[in-house]
């Protein structure tokens, strides 16, 4: 076995996978339960908020807790195949996810206090036509813009894996499973 293939065969810690499955199917359901909502007026998505503000806030934590373990424990090695530039852009995408998540995290749970949704929604079981138009929430625009990036991302670290599989011929899946 050369050096390279030793590289591949490199595993995360299993705390590492984990976090990184869970998270990753967490962040599809989050983006597409927000997607979903963006039309709807507050009364009707005031249930599905309180889902989704849950389910953000367990990816929030289990974000933290990858960046702990992620220094706490020895990692992989960096693949070391194709050129200088997919080298870098490999690492750039990986630090990306972390600053998107966790700027996403952040701006949602802004959200939820300036934009006035923590009071709205203990206030919607008393008048079920609750309108926030009187809010300016700058933080949810922000939110919105990173979950974007952050899908646009999530696709290109997917297509890099099909990548890697397809045509280098590189199950990288397996230092992640």
């Amino acid at each position: 076995m050369n050096k390279d293939e030793q590289n591949t065969n490199e595993k995360h810690n299993k705390i590492i996978i984990i976090i990184h499955w869970v998270t990753s199917v967490l962040i599809v359901l989050l983006f597409l339960m927000g997607k979903y909502m963006e039309e709807l007026d507050f009364s009707k998505k005031n249930e599905l908020l309180k889902i989704h503000v849950a389910i953000g806030l367990l990816v929030f934590n289990l974000t933290i807790l990858r960046v702990y373990f992620y220094f706490k424990y020895p990692r992989p090695g960096a693949l070391k195949r194709g050129s200088k530039l997919n080298s870098q852009i490999v690492v750039w995408v990986n630090k990306t996810f972390y600053i998107l998540l966790l700027g996403a995290s952040i701006t949602g749970i802004v959200s939820l206090f300036l934009g006035g949704y923590i009071k709205a929604m203990k206030l919607v079981y008393v008048n079920k036509h609750i309108s926030l138009e009187n809010y300016t929430n700058v933080p949810l625009k922000g939110h919105g813009i990173l979950a974007g990036i952050l899908m646009v991302l999530f696709a290109v670290h997917v297509i890099g894996v099909i990548k890697h599989y397809l045509i280098t011929k590189e199950n990288t899946l397996k230092r992640i499973t």
